[in-house]
């Protein structure tokens, strides 16, 4: 068997549509319970379907980048595991990048050619290295948020403090890229480009919206780029 004969075997469509069955019964009996809270604290109807309604209406533009996500994961990975990961916990940047280090240190250079047992390991490297980040939430993740809106209050620290954990990030996770090929590091520029003019726009014409848009936007005409880049350099 190959990878993809495992990464799409209908058991796993079946295992993981459970899980996910699951997590959306938790989320239903949550928002039942805090609809109910703030009835008992006061707020009319009219209010909470007010809240209700923008609250769904903000949480469709994210889910845009997520669905674009899910679509290149799946092309990796396979459906159903790319489905669970950003179903439930998971970042499409975290995820392929977890996944193609897994595949390559199975000693292959590509999906295609990867054996069914790349799959299993795959699942065990995605898995394994984000349950610390779980767990460091869970014990650390109320105070530096504590210690994060009190150096806000003081003035610019909070934000250096969060620009620098996002540079954290960067610089753990693009350098990786520079190592691979020509197509990988043009895609990289063309879509940092991509995501700074977007931004700059958003400032200068005052369409705060479409920030929210600027993921999507950067993964599709990243992706399509990548293509044209292919069929000249690769």
């Amino acid at each position: 068997m190959t990878f993809f004969d495992v990464a799409n075997l209908p058991l796993l469509f079946i295992l993981i549509g459970i899980g996910i069955a699951i997590v959306v019964v938790m989320a239903i009996l949550s928002a039942k319970k805090a609809y109910g809270r703030l009835q008992e604290a006061g707020y009319s109807k009219d209010q909470l379907s007010t809240v209700i309604k923008s609250s769904a209406t903000f949480s469709v533009v994210p889910s845009i980048s997520i669905v674009v996500g899910l679509i290149s994961l799946s092309a990796l990975i396979g459906l159903p595991w790319a489905w669970w990961r950003l179903s439930v916990i998971g970042a499409v940047t975290y995820e392929a990048y977890a996944a193609t280090a897994a595949m390559q240190a199975m000693g292959y250079e590509s999906f295609a050619t990867a054996s069914a047992n790349t799959f299993g390991a795959v699942m065990y490297v995605m898995t394994v290295g984000i349950i610390f980040g779980i767990i460091f939430l869970i014990i650390a993740g109320k105070p530096i948020m504590l210690g994060y809106a009190k150096q806000g209050k003081k003035g610019t620290w909070g934000t250096v403090f969060n620009n620098c954990f996002m540079l954290a990030m960067f610089a753990a996770l693009i350098p990786n890229y520079f190592t691979q090929n020509l197509v990988y590091i043009l895609t990289f520029f063309t879509s940092m480009l991509l995501g700074l003019l977007i931004s700059i726009l958003a400032k200068k014409t005052g369409a705060a919206w479409l920030n929210q848009f600027n993921l999507a936007i950067c993964l599709i005409l990243g992706m399509a780029m990548s293509v044209v880049y292919t069929n000249i350099f690769a």
